[in-house]
């Protein structure tokens, strides 16, 4: 054997070494990914109640279609099934985040519809 050679023994301990730590970074990162973002808002935000009628329209229209992306994001979604498979625990934080989002977002969409009501639909 020469000096600079590596045993073969020693060669296959670091190919399966490597390639653990690829799958584990692999893994890693698909669990981060996966995770439901924190998209709450305040229910009540600077400048409420000094918008105009169609204003207040459009921050309605967006929050509607916010939420509907955040419902989106909770249940048997492509994440969480994938998220499940390699941690399941992650299904269960994941449904946390995405119920405090929707509670957030409705919280917001009664509070804005409550001053739409009071500015706009009087008679």
């Amino acid at each position: 054997m020469d000096a600079g050679s590596i045993p073969a023994a020693s060669t296959k301990k670091c190919y399966y070494f490597n390639m653990k730590k690829t799958l584990i970074i692999f893994f890693s990162l698909l669990i981060i990914t996966g995770c439901v973002s924190n998209q709450t808002v305040q229910t009540v935000q600077a400048g409420d109640f000094d918008m105009n009628c169609a204003q207040l329209n459009m921050e309605l229209t967006n929050l509607g279609a916010k939420f509907e992306e955040v419902k989106s994001e909770s249940g048997a979604t492509g994440d969480n099934v994938a998220l499940g498979f390699f941690f399941w625990p992650g299904i269960i934080v994941n449904e946390q985040q995405a119920k405090k989002n929707q509670d957030s977002i409705n919280a917001r969409l009664t509070h804005l519809t409550k001053l739409y009501s009071g500015k706009c639909l009087k008679d």
